[in-house]
């Protein structure tokens, strides 16, 4: 456990630096945004606006959901996970999918929406979980999709609930366009891909120990 409690750490604290050492152009991030706004006009799926003023009664619910999903469900879901032969499957995917997502939002920036006319609802900011330049691909989406799969053969219910709660509060929160939650979801499928390559190469020997939580 300890060794799993340090690679968390490390991992968190090398996507910090990282994310703290990109400098993107803020014109550049919003005339992104405005782009993605123009596509999703074009497939007909910019549906912020109607969404938040549908969902302005429920908003502070909604500010939680945002704020909780990122890292407490996430974290929570990690240590019921951890005695299961898929722990370092998940673990690896959802590493993999952050490394992708931090690369993308280096290399293309992209405004939230509540940078470029959806109203700010969200009455709590953290920086860390709140990068106001990195709205594609959205993580909150990604990392809700895998822990949906986590708990698929348990409730496929919740399976589906959760994700789908979480992708409407980062979007009705003006965090988020509906394709910055599709990005996300598409790398956390392309995590998963990566993982299982890896996982087949080494097979058990990436799986924590059934007992005493150890690490083999």
């Amino acid at each position: 456990m300890r060794r799993e409690i340090g690679l968390v750490l490390a991992a968190v604290a090398a996507y910090e630096l990282a994310r703290r050492a990109i400098h993107p152009s803020w014109v550049v991030a919003v005339s992104h945004a405005h782009d993605v706004l123009a596509l999703e006009q074009r497939l007909g799926l910019a549906w912020e606006g109607w969404l938040q003023r549908a969902l302005m009664p429920v908003m502070p619910a909604l500010d939680v959901v945002y704020l909780a999903a990122q890292f407490g469900v996430t974290g929570l879901f990690f240590v019921w996970l951890y005695r299961s032969d898929e722990y370092a499957r998940f673990r690896n995917a959802f590493l993999v999918t952050t490394a992708l997502a931090l690369v993308i939002a280096w290399r293309y920036p992209v405004a939230p929406p509540r940078l470029v006319g959806l109203r700010d609802v969200l009455h709590l900011r953290v920086a860390s979980v709140t990068d106001p330049l990195a709205a594609l691909p959205s993580l909150h989406a990604g990392r809700a999709v895998g822990v949906g799969a986590g708990v698929w053969r348990r409730s496929r219910m919740l399976a589906i609930a959760y994700p789908a709660l979480v992708v409407v509060a980062t979007i009705a929160t003006g965090n988020h366009f509906v394709l910055d939650a599709a990005a996300g979801a598409f790398l956390m499928a392309i995590g998963f891909a990566v993982a299982r390559v890896n996982w087949l190469k080494h097979g058990a020997t990436l799986a924590p120990a059934s007992r005493g939580g150890a690490v083999r």
